[in-house]
């Protein structure tokens, strides 16, 4: 839903999130936000920074602001957040709701091990630019830096040697839950056409 962290008030609720942009992000603006996404039938990524998260994101589905299946997306590695370990990703994965979807990256020098487990324990992954800008080092130890091609092709090369398939963008709505894509349709709300 949102990567910012909620704090809780001493009612367990959750009281407000920190600034972002000059303003206070408070928990009716994540309520509204939440029946938004439902009202239009958006599937929202919700990111996981730190295992509190979790409990938040079961607030608002209990509250009736999120839609479930849930899919989590665990963001290891960020300052801040939980370190990117395989540890860490177990722990995660093991606290989610049964028959939610998950997917994880690692930040730096995470971004290999925690791609690698998350497909050994049956995740899906995440890989670009916006996450990791080095690819690896050379044999003179310089760094190689990334493009989104690079990462994506040792992404597939890595489903791959999992003996799985990546998958297409129907598979992929499928097994999130998301309708088929209705391009006509698109098209004429936005008044392409």
């Amino acid at each position: 839903m949102h990567n910012m962290p909620l704090t809780f008030a001493k009612t367990g609720e959750p009281a407000s999130i920190k600034k972002v942009g000059g303003k206070e992000e408070t928990r009716q603006f994540l309520e509204k936000l939440g029946d938004l996404y439902m009202e239009r039938g958006i599937k929202p990524e919700i990111e996981i920074f730190d295992a509190g998260m979790l409990g938040i994101t079961d607030y608002f589905v209990k509250k009736g602001h999120l839609p479930t299946p849930c899919h989590y997306q665990f963001c290891l590695g960020v300052l801040g957040g939980m370190p990117a370990t395989v540890e860490n990703l177990m722990y995660l994965k093991d606290h989610i709701p049964a028959g939610s979807t998950w997917s994880a990256f690692g930040i730096g020098k995470g971004h290999l091990p925690i791609m690698f487990a998350a497909l050994a324990l049956g995740g899906h992954i995440r890989v670009g630019m916006e996450d990791n800008v080095v690819f690896g080092v050379d044999e003179n130890g310089k760094k190689i830096m990334a493009d989104n091609h690079m990462l994506v092709e040792r992404a597939v090369n890595a489903v791959k040697a999992y003996g799985n398939t990546p998958a297409t963008p129907a598979e992929a709505r499928e097994l999130l839950g998301i309708p088929a894509f209705d391009g006509a349709k698109v098209r004429k709300e936005l008044g392409i056409d």
